[in-house]
């Protein structure tokens, strides 16, 4: 007998109706992860700024891991690293070395690759690369230096459990005034930040946080420059990581246009090693951002020196889009650039008088916001679909040259829980 299709039809309908039916019942849990400041590296006194009150913290150090809660804002750091708890803000630690060098740093997640596009190791620097382990159990970290001229051989390093140990610079890549860190994770939860810190005798040269990246890109962001009409200079800096070599090339934005730099336009980047190019002089009074397009993955940094009115230096890296985050500017002042192919931003702060303030910050290309007075609590809320990406420069103080990457490193950890049903027991 050959079976119609009806027939067919008849009997799946009848097998449904005897077999169990398992029906999959998915929900998405979610919550933030900690994250973890870098502690008073340099002999240097530390803030750290929480976007909230009641955010329980401690300190990386010893046998403790017993969380305390903050009824203030502002925290004073301590030479050990701080643990901050699961919160939808980010946390920024304030550093203050000898004389006026000053750094400053978004608390980080951390993550199994880190490289630190940035930093010296040459005859003047202080720097140092500190790796922390906030977990219960030791880590084993691999650091992977690179120099002007060759990638070297990696350096194992053992972390204690909560613990955290400071390498310098000038351990790792001696005597190399250019250079760049992969910091591997291999077990454990580890957190790293590099600190680029510079001295020629007593005399202070200056310092900053140099921001870790997870991966090259081909397009890339970095943003909230300073113009060199606030007598300054910069410098890129360029690692490819891969095995050929890059033709990059270098768009500028700014409130008054769009315009390539000379002499970055189809450049050559050769391969596995650090490249240093001076950035020719822009007439610039406001901040502006540089957008990285190449045909191979590559790193890319900006170093901007200050010229006169003191001595002092801020590193700007490649950024991540910018999401719905919360900061505390702890009471500064600051310039803020966005760039994207289209911007819409929503900012709501709090100003030193206590009162709310809203604004809405658009632009093609980009978009320069500049609010007036100290500053404490910022919303930031994008209102496009596209990537924006943002940066400030912050004055407070402490004085100094800084520079702050807008970036939201407590987004939400989702994972999928199954969620028991008793109807997958029952025949329907």
């Amino acid at each position: 007998m050959v079976l119609r299709p009806p027939f067919l039809i008849a009997i799946a309908l009848a097998l449904s109706a005897l077999i169990p039916q398992a029906r999959a019942h998915i929900v998405l849990d979610g919550s933030y992860p900690a994250v973890v400041c870098p502690g008073a590296i340099g002999g240097g006194s530390e803030r750290i700024s929480l976007p909230a009150k009641n955010v329980a913290t401690r300190f990386v150090a010893g046998n403790s891991a017993t969380l305390k809660v903050q009824k203030s804002t502002v925290i004073t750091g301590s030479t050990a690293p701080t643990f901050v708890g699961g919160n939808p803000g980010s946390e920024i630690a304030f550093l203050t070395l000898s004389g006026a060098s000053t750094a400053d740093a978004v608390c980080d997640v951390g993550g199994i690759d880190q490289w630190f596009i940035g930093g010296s190791a040459g005859v003047t620097s202080q720097g140092v690369l500190e790796i922390i382990n906030s977990g219960l159990s030791d880590s084993l970290v691999q650091v992977f230096p690179y120099s002007s001229k060759l990638a070297l051989a990696p350096i194992s390093v053992k972390i204690k459990a909560n613990s955290a140990k400071d390498l310098p610079l000038a351990s790792l890549v001696p005597g190399e005034e250019s250079i760049a860190l992969h910091v591997v994770t291999e077990s454990g939860r580890v957190s790293s930040f590099l600190l680029d810190h510079r001295k020629n005798g007593l005399s202070e040269l200056g310092a900053s946080f140099v921001t870790p990246v997870e991966a090259p890109a081909k397009i890339s962001y970095i943003s909230g420059l300073f113009g060199s009409a606030t007598k300054a200079t910069s410098i890129m800096r360029f690692l490819v990581p891969g095995n050929i070599n890059a033709t990059v090339h270098l768009t500028i934005h700014s409130g008054g246009g769009v315009i390539t730099p000379l002499g970055f336009d189809s450049l050559t980047v050769t391969k596995g090693r650090v490249v240093d190019l001076p950035l020719p002089k822009i007439s610039l009074s406001t901040p502006y951002g540089i957008e990285v397009t190449s045909d191979q993955p590559i790193f890319a940094s900006t170093l901007t020196k200050r010229t006169t009115g003191g001595v002092d230096f801020a590193w700007a890296n490649q950024l991540t889009p910018l999401s719905n985050f919360k900061i505390n500017l702890a009471g500064a002042s600051g310039q803020f650039f966005f760039i994207g192919h289209s911007v819409g931003i929503k900012a709501q702060w709090i100003d030193s008088k206590g009162k709310a303030n809203t604004a809405v910050i658009t632009g093609d290309s980009s978009a320069d916001w500049h609010p007036t007075g100290p500053l404490t609590g910022i919303t930031f809320t994008p209102l496009t679909k596209d990537a924006i990406y943002g940066g400030a420069l912050i004055s407070n103080s402490d004085g100094g040259l800084n520079y702050l990457p807008l970036l939201a490193n407590q987004l939400i950890s989702r994972g999928q829980i199954p969620h028991a049903d008793l109807r997958t027991l029952a025949r329907h």
